[in-house]
């Protein structure tokens, strides 16, 4: 249920910015999402259901991308 209540926050607190913001932010999770490979090559990383948690997220942030590009 928590799980539920962050998705939606993000959810809202994504719709709320504009393009240079989501643009930042797909900035970070891209980079965000090379150090998790990265650290999961060398076989240190602790919490591998990060990698489909910033996937999802580096996906959210397309939709609202292309939502906001298109109108």
């Amino acid at each position: 249920m928590a799980n539920n209540r962050q998705a939606k926050s993000e959810r809202t607190e994504l719709s709320a910015l504009d393009v240079a913001g989501l643009h930042a932010q797909l900035d970070t999770a891209k980079k965000q999402l090379w150090e998790l490979r990265f650290t999961n090559g060398k076989r240190q990383l602790e919490k591998t259901a990060d990698l489909g948690k910033t996937r999802k997220r580096i996906a959210r942030i397309n939709m609202y991308l292309a939502q906001k590009e298109s109108n």
